[in-house]
């Protein structure tokens, strides 16, 4: 068991970085560990690092639509402050009740309402992290437009810790919509339902979010086949609006509609829970080749449709073959975003695609620029960092 240290500053874990990594003691980082079934198994470490104790909001700015916190606040606490004020971060993570900001940026966790706001490479305007050296670097600012430049604090995004400590993010904010209405339209087979979703993208209509659900989820809603699930936020004219336009589609409102998108968000936490074996494959195609993607995934399927990204959840192991030919002759790109313990320590999980190489040689040297003797989180980004 390795020995676990819960500084209460960004300084006190910058001091003790430099001390364990100048013993060349390996490290691990954790939040709340409620990403312990994503990513890569972190490989035994001789220190602990916890960020719970960091667990202020640093600097809240309401009207200029910007927060800093530290890396240890609750993300539910966080969107709990932010609605007092009808404003929000517009990333909706899984495991939303115990997961820590620095959890969801450093796994770049997302959801539904990716398809409008993006990621959270799109809303953090700034962070400040801890480095090996001891070493306290902020990047980004407060402000939503920045200088143009690199910015280091993008690399952090993602890296499941395996660069430097998160300590504390600064993100841009979303007002509230004055109302939303979720629309549900419900088709027999996905070539139908992926019809309509290239007829939306071409349209007017602007949703919050355009999720694909396939037949296995779709029945723990009472409902069969495939569905497509819009949320649009606005006035009451918007909202009539997409009314019309949707003519047809179920209309959920209120607590009925946060529970629907409740469900949607928190997919992977019910179903590992109910397939403890079970594995949540994460596939980016073209949206032309979403179709043939469906289809082997026998529905148990949620896709964001408006960008092509998919999660296609497996009973075990077993079930990857078909799935990891078609990846490979089609060039898709996938990683396993959750598994149970056994296969992340033995299973490939990023398979890299042609072309992928070259991009991981990338990834090993940024690594290497960051921790030389490779003590952070090693092995946390999918079993190859």
């Amino acid at each position: 068991m390795s020995a676990v240290a819960t500084p209460s500053s960004a300084q006190e874990i910058a001091e003790l970085l430099r001390d364990t990594a100048g013993q060349s003691r390996a490290i691990s980082i954790a939040g709340n560990h409620s990403k312990r079934l994503m990513g890569g198994p972190c490989l035994p470490a001789d220190v602990t690092i916890s960020t719970a104790r960091l667990s202020r909001i640093l600097q809240y700015e309401p009207n200029d639509l910007t927060i800093s916190v530290e890396a240890g606040v609750r993300w539910s606490e966080l969107e709990r402050t932010l609605a007092r004020n009808r404003q929000r971060i517009a990333l909706d993570p899984p495991f939303a009740a115990e997961a820590t900001v620095g959890g969801v940026v450093a796994s770049n966790s997302s959801g539904p309402l990716r398809k409008q706001f993006g990621t959270a490479r799109d809303l953090v305007i700034g962070m400040q992290f801890a480095t090996l050296e001891g070493k306290l670097v902020r990047t980004g600012g407060m402000v939503v437009k920045n200088v143009a430049g690199l910015d280091m604090g993008k690399l952090l995004i993602g890296s499941f810790g395996t660069l430097a400590v998160i300590t504390s993010v600064n993100f841009r904010l979303h007002p509230l919509p004055e109302d939303t209405r979720t629309f549900v339209l419900s088709f027999a087979d996905s070539d139908a339902a992926l019809t309509r979703c290239s007829a939306l993208r071409e349209s007017m209509l602007r949703p919050h979010t355009m999720d694909l659900i396939g037949p296995v989820f779709a029945a723990r809603f009472g409902l069969r086949g495939y569905l497509l699930a819009l949320q649009a936020g606005g006035s009451r004219r918007v909202l009539e609006r997409y009314g019309r336009e949707l003519a047809g589609s179920a209309i959920l409102a209120g607590a009925e509609e946060q529970s629907f998108w409740k469900q949607v968000r928190e997919a992977p936490a019910e179903f590992l829970k109910r397939q403890p074996a079970g594995l949540v494959l994460r596939i980016a195609t073209p949206l032309s080749e979403m179709d043939r993607l469906l289809r082997l995934a026998s529905g148990a399927a949620i896709a964001r449709a408006g960008n092509g990204i998919a999660y296609i959840y497996l009973s075990g192991p077993g079930a990857l073959a078909s799935l990891s030919r078609a990846i490979k002759e089609r060039g898709w790109t996938s990683v396993i975003e959750y598994a149970a313990p056994d296969f992340r320590g033995k299973g490939e999980l990023w398979p890299l695609t042609p072309g992928g190489e070259s991009a991981f040689a990338m990834m090993k040297s940024v690594k290497h620029m960051f921790d030389p003797q490779n003590l952070l989180n090693r092995s946390r980004l999918y079993g190859r960092i």
